[in-house]
């Protein structure tokens, strides 16, 4: 029997490998993965990451099924995750793409899905805004 490797086994494999295996395995994994894909191409610095983000995150709200009320939000649901995308792109340093993506995706979201109390509405008003998320509750609670 096999037990697998928790994360500090892993990482100490990963630190002794080659760069370009590791490479490799990157991209691997970024041909299946979009978001992946994005998220490096972000960290290179490349400008072809923000429509790639922008498209990417207007898909998800589009193909978005908000939540029950009754039930948690989905953390490994492909908003959240393109969310978590939008929050990279400004770590890599483009934050006033993102702001705009956000916005566009916060409008879209309220046409088709309504103002709601939903995590994914608030971290949208988060990113657009560049507010920190108590401020944003705040806003989002007097706007309804």
């Amino acid at each position: 029997m096999t037990t697998p490797l928790d994360d500090a086994d892993l990482t100490a494999f990963l630190e002794r490998q080659e760069t370009s295996w590791l490479a490799e395995q990157l991209m691997l994994v970024a041909d299946e993965d979009p978001i992946t894909r994005i998220r490096l191409t972000a960290a290179a610095g490349a400008e072809s990451a923000v429509e790639e983000a922008r498209a990417a995150t207007l898909a998800a709200v589009v193909d978005h099924v908000p939540a029950a009320e009754d039930e948690e939000e989905d953390d490994g649901d492909a908003l959240h995750r393109t969310l978590d995308l939008l929050d990279d792109l400004v770590d890599y340093g483009f934050e006033d793409e993102t702001s705009d993506i956000a916005d566009e995706a916060r409008e879209l979201y309220v046409s088709r899905h309504g103002e709601d109390d939903s995590e994914h509405l608030a971290r949208l008003h988060v990113i657009a805004d560049g507010t920190e998320e108590d401020e944003a509750d705040e806003v989002h609670e007097q706007a309804v």
